[in-house]
């Protein structure tokens, strides 16, 4: 008796999946997939007749993902201040969060003890 191969199919990635929930709009992730965690929505906004959708990051998770890949968290800060947050590549521009906890709103002052 032989074995019969079994094909499993891969669950898509929420880059795929965001990328086929909006197929009209032209998204901009982060170039890295690792940064794909970081991924909390994307934006609803009409703008005259055009809409324009842009995907928004959970700037705390970013941090963490660049001190995963071996950033400390100096660095990951400058990092994202001149590489990610401060790059402005037009109108699909990701969006970057901070988030609010505990009443307080999350900088990257505060997270840069993470």
């Amino acid at each position: 008796m032989t074995k019969r191969k079994t094909t499993e199919k891969k669950a898509p990635s929420i880059r795929e999946e965001v990328a086929a929930e909006y197929p009209d709009s032209d998204l901009l992730f982060m170039d890295e997939a690792e940064y794909d965690a970081a991924i909390i929505g994307v934006s609803e906004m009409c703008a005259g007749t055009n809409n324009n959708h842009r995907v928004i990051y959970d700037l705390d998770k970013v941090l963490q993902v660049s001190m995963n890949l071996g950033m400390t968290s100096e660095e990951a800060i400058e990092f994202f201040d001149y590489n990610q947050g401060g790059a402005y590549v037009g109108d699909s521009t990701p969006i970057y969060i901070n988030l609010v906890k505990n009443n307080k709103l999350m900088t990257t002052d505060d997270n840069a003890g993470a």
